[in-house]
């Protein structure tokens, strides 16, 4: 079976090495690269769905979009496709943010080229959640504490949407349509549209479902 795999990662070397790790395992299929989140979604739109890979491997810092704000986008947009977070990093709270944004793996980029080819087949066949052992063991220490009160979500701020476009997005969860939100807030519905329009390209969501069910996930109304 053709494993259909993606790679986000803003370094180039870094993205290098990776595919002589995995492009050597010819049940592999390497159908996307990029070099950050944004980069990734502008991809997506070019695949075919049958084309989309079954799981990414990403880095977390990475600038425009980062790792983990690209993982959460994708589990409403695609929510089909697995990710898993592959690092340099063993920070605390960066294993957490990766978990609670959905991410279905841990790795670090320091791993045997087995090891990371194992992790995708244990996610796409067996729904597996793989990590290196270091990571794995701060993950159960870490979670071990946790309950669902003290979760931290993401912020709006980190979209950076301005006032206006706040205002707006709290109208569409609120159910209005344009027209409505446009009385409220005393402006056209045609400036109304425009401001969902760019809601949509900076939260990297393509329909008001989407902008709900993420707004409601981080509890932003």
């Amino acid at each position: 079976m053709t494993m259909k795999i993606g790679i986000v990662e803003d370094h180039f070397i870094n993205r290098k090495i990776i595919k002589e790790k995995i492009l050597p395992y010819e049940d592999i299929q390497l159908v996307i690269e990029a070099e950050n989140g944004e980069h990734f979604f502008d991809l997506m739109k070019d695949l075919r769905k049958e084309d989309y890979p079954q799981v990414v491997l990403i880095d977390l810092e990475m600038p425009l979009l980062d790792g983990i704000s690209t993982i959460s986008l994708s589990s409403i947009r695609y929510p089909a496709i697995k990710f898993i977070v592959l690092t340099i990093y063993e920070d605390n709270d960066k294993i957490f943010d990766a978990i609670k944004a959905g991410a279905s793996g841990y790795l670090l980029k320091e791993d045997r080229a087995v090891n990371i080819v194992d992790a995708v087949t244990n996610v796409i066949e067996f729904d597996g959640i793989p990590m290196s052992p270091a990571i794995a063991r701060r993950a159960m220490k870490l979670l071990s504490g946790i309950t669902q009160k003290n979760i931290p979500l993401e912020k709006i701020e980190d979209y950076q949407l301005s006032s206006r476009e706040i205002q707006v997005l709290k109208e569409i969860v609120s159910g209005n349509n344009p027209a409505e939100i446009g009385e409220k807030l005393f402006i056209s519905p045609n400036t109304v549209r425009t401001h969902v329009n760019n809601i949509y390209k900076k939260l990297h969501l393509n329909s008001r479902a989407q902008v709900i069910s993420l707004a409601h996930k981080n509890n932003w109304i």
